[in-house]
């Protein structure tokens, strides 16, 4: 009787450790993947509330850039300027353009910036009720400056007037806003500023 050989083939499967090895590895993998995709989620969130952010502080600083710049005498011959603080401006403007000026304040509270808005009324003595609106919330001034302010000899290098202030030696507003992007993942906030030339208060003293 002949006895052909014939080749063994032995199949070896995955030890215990090369297993638990495997497992480690995958682990790490998807540890990675993940940590990867909760940055990119976190930076695309953050890059959003930036982008909010910015476009309402604008908003913020543009109109009230535009309602500074035409305040006028209030109707009961108030100097058009009232207040000037570093965190608080009250002035009088005709916002809603009918036709009579309006004394508005804007103030900071907390992290929101408001503005208190009083009509002149029959009597034109600005007794009438306050009405208050947010203009921008957010703002991380803190105790800085939201205010600045300027005489007539300022050419673009010169320190603001410091109070006590005479109102009526302001002829530049600065208007500062730190804003506050995401305080989860904005280390450091954004800043709207710039700076507006009342047009009527050159007419008076």
């Amino acid at each position: 009787m002949f006895h052909v050989p014939c080749s063994k083939f032995y199949n070896k499967g995955f030890t215990f450790v090369e297993l638990i090895i495997a497992v480690a590895i995958l682990v790490i993998m998807a540890a990675a993947i993940s940590a990867f995709f909760v940055s990119l989620y976190k930076e695309q969130t953050s890059n959003i509330a930036r982008i909010g952010r910015i476009d309402a502080a604008g908003k913020a600083i543009e109109k009230m850039s535009g309602e500074i710049r035409k305040m006028n005498r209030a109707e009961n011959g108030i100097f058009p300027l009232e207040v000037v603080q570093e965190q608080v401006l009250v002035f009088y403007s005709d916002v809603d353009n009918d036709g009579l000026t309006e004394r508005i304040e804007y103030s900071l509270d907390g992290s929101v910036l408001k503005k208190k808005l009083i009509e002149p009324g029959d009597s034109l003595d600005y007794s009438g009720e306050e009405t208050t609106t947010a203009i921008v919330d957010g703002i991380r001034n803190g105790t800085e400056p939201i205010f600045k302010y300027y005489d007539e000899n300022y050419t673009g290098s010169e320190d603001p007037l410091s109070e006590p202030i005479n109102v009526t030696s302001v002829k530049i507003i600065e208007v500062i806003l730190d804003i506050n992007a995401d305080e989860k993942y904005l280390s450091s906030p954004l800043r709207a500023e710039t700076k507006v030339h009342p047009r009527n208060l050159r007419n008076f003293e």
